[in-house]
């Protein structure tokens, strides 16, 4: 294929949203007319997927973080340090002085003091104010559906100190910033960069083939959402001029279906042997640990966790991506980071199931025993 053709081609692919966009590089560069987004992080997990957003939708976008957390990535993208802190004579914006965005994103911090004093100094320097917060901001999840009108949690109150503060973390931004503010409160996030072994767990189990063990009866609820799929909102609520708040969770399925998903996605033949919680209890009283993603029938203060309404992010124009590409995505950034964590013999480091296969097969006879 001849340049001028890739060339061609790269332009295609670089339509749409991204059409005032150069091809550079092989990168996505956004032209001198295109909105100005500050992303506020955006080295960590869910700030490049947001950050990998923007670029797409032909944003030009800038980064603010102290340069501490993955220093090297998006070196081709202005770079703005500073440091946020709960104590306001320790902070430094002084790199956002003078400046003006259409768009401001703050991707992490849940510390109410850290969120409100940075949207304070950029309340006259922004146009559009987005906080990604979480479903746990919610105080409860015993009934399913909540959408995005269920009360909030008390900041003094009882709880997880994250939930209360991502709480009220949006509270104080609605006071600093009125009708300019888009709030998106995410379920449990997976995808590429995800440190944490949920997904994971599952997809490595189900490659191996083999018996495992699902938990519960595979009725129980599950709901994970990509982080490329957060990102791509919030593109489109700045795109849209979309304000409040918006509920951003996976789709609805249930455990036997998510299984049945990372099976198919991984292209495996492993079978599972559905066992109760309460036996599973029996054999480990933290049995818990080893089924993440799973939510005990038992555990009715949380029956509604799974069942989260993003009808409203739908009807806005929203859309989750496949499952298997999700999958793909978990189990390449495995590959890449295992390789890259050090053990205490200088080899490689790798991901190890905490259930373990003796376990999981002992656990599996010893059901099969007593219901042959």
């Amino acid at each position: 294929m001849r340049r001028r053709q890739v060339l061609g081609m790269g332009c295609r692919l670089a339509g749409g949203a991204a059409a005032s966009n150069l091809l550079l590089g092989g990168r996505l560069l956004a032209s001198p007319a295109a909105k100005r987004l500050l992303v506020v992080g955006g080295t960590d997990f869910l700030g490049p997927a947001v950050v990998e957003a923007g670029m797409v939708a032909g944003f030009r976008v800038s980064l603010f973080n102290r340069g501490v957390t993955n220093p090297g990535s998006f070196p081709f993208l202005e770079r703005l340090q500073g440091y946020r802190s709960v104590d306001a004579s320790d902070q430094n914006f002084t790199a956002l002085a003078g400046r003006t965005w259409d768009a401001a994103i703050d991707v992490w911090p849940s510390d109410p003091t850290m969120v409100s004093s940075l949207a304070e100094f950029l309340k006259d320097r922004v146009g559009h104010y987005l906080y990604v917060s979480s479903c746990a901001a919610y105080d409860g999840f015993a009934r399913p559906g909540l959408t995005e009108e269920a009360p909030l949690r008390a900041f003094q109150g009882s709880g997880p100190a994250y939930n209360r503060e991502k709480a009220e973390s949006e509270r104080r931004l609605q006071q600093t910033l009125g009708r300019k503010l888009t709030i998106v409160r995410p379920g449990a996030i997976d995808g590429y960069r995800n440190d944490g072994a949920n997904l994971q767990t599952w997809l490595t189990r189900v490659q191996t083939g083999g018996r495992h063990i699902g938990p519960g009866s595979g009725n129980e609820p599950i709901q994970v959402v990509d982080a490329k799929d957060v990102g791509r909102f919030l593109m489109l609520a700045i795109e849209q001029s979309l304000l409040g708040a918006f509920n951003l969770t996976g789709e609805a399925s249930t455990f036997q279906a998510f299984l049945a998903g990372c099976r198919s996605a991984t292209r495996s033949s492993a079978e599972f042997v559905w066992i109760p919680g309460e036996f599973l209890q029996k054999q480990d009283p933290d049995y818990g640990r080893f089924f993440p993603l799973w939510v005990s029938p038992t555990a009715q203060t949380m029956a509604g966790f799974f069942r989260i309404s993003s009808e409203k992010a739908v009807r806005a124009g929203w859309r989750r991506r496949p499952f298997d590409e999700t999958a793909a995505d978990v189990l390449e950034w495995y590959r890449e980071r295992d390789a890259r964590l050090p053990t205490a013999n200088g080899r490689a480091g790798h991901w190890s199931d905490p259930l373990g296969a003796d376990k999981e097969a002992e656990i599996i006879s010893q059901w099969k025993s007593l219901h042959s």
